[in-house]
């Protein structure tokens, strides 16, 4: 969005909540469930509120409300036009072992995968990241593009505004609560929109090595490379 203030006085200007949408996504007492399926790859998200899957590729996406507001754990759930069945047995991706099998049929169109909890939980630690690709899309090098986790807050800087909110880690779901954002008149807001519509859903998080972080969701994907002084 574009502001006609000035840009000096626009920086300063601040949203609290007022461009993001969502309050902690889970629901109180209830966690999401993130699947993720390979070959070729897809991902879903299943909330209190909502039903998301997409292809990797972004060739497929499906957003239902979620009526019945069921997360399913070890049963099944049928939306719209997409219906989960999950079993509690253990699951194997490359990228993770995970405690769910999942089978998701699309528009009739069935996949297998995994989801749940994941083997292995994440501690992100204080410090700055910088954000390599939102969707896979390198971000220039001329302007500023970071992530920042400190005290229980995820900042991110992303080529022109900044969007803050806090952020809760169970594992390796990253999900967030209510967005603030700066409002400068910006002449490419293109990455930090399509991040603000990613923190939307929870993240899987998925470490390579000590020094990157995938966040991935059937909404957006946003690849980090730890700082270096």
């Amino acid at each position: 969005m574009t502001s006609l203030a000035p840009a000096p006085l626009a920086a300063a200007i601040v949203l609290l909540g007022g461009c993001a949408t969502t309050g902690p996504v889970g629901g109180p007492g209830i966690d999401p469930l993130l699947a993720r399926g390979e070959q070729p790859g897809w991902q879903l998200t299943v909330t209190p509120a909502r039903i998301v899957f997409a292809t990797d590729d972004n060739s497929l996406v499906v957003d239902e409300p979620n009526t019945g507001g069921m997360v399913p754990k070890n049963g099944r759930l049928t939306g719209q036009r997409i219906q989960v069945e999950t079993r509690t047995q253990p699951c194997a991706l490359t990228s993770a072992n995970y405690a769910q099998t999942v089978r998701v049929t699309v528009d009739g169109q069935v996949r297998s995968g995994c989801g749940g909890d994941q083997s292995r939980g994440l501690s992100l630690g204080a410090g700055t990241w910088t954000v390599l690709s939102v969707n896979n899309r390198p971000t220039p090098l001329d302007r500023p593009f970071t992530a920042q986790f400190e005290r229980g807050r995820l900042s991110l800087q992303l080529g022109c505004n900044r969007l803050n909110a806090p952020y809760a880690l169970a594992g390796r779901v990253l999900s967030t609560g209510t967005v603030a954002k700066t409002r400068m008149a910006c002449t490419d807001p293109s990455f930090e929109e399509a991040a603000e519509k990613a923190l939307a859903l929870p993240f899987d998080v998925e470490a390579i090595g000590s020094e990157q972080l995938v966040l991935r969701n059937p909404l957006g994907t946003l690849n980090l490379a730890r700082t270096r002084s």
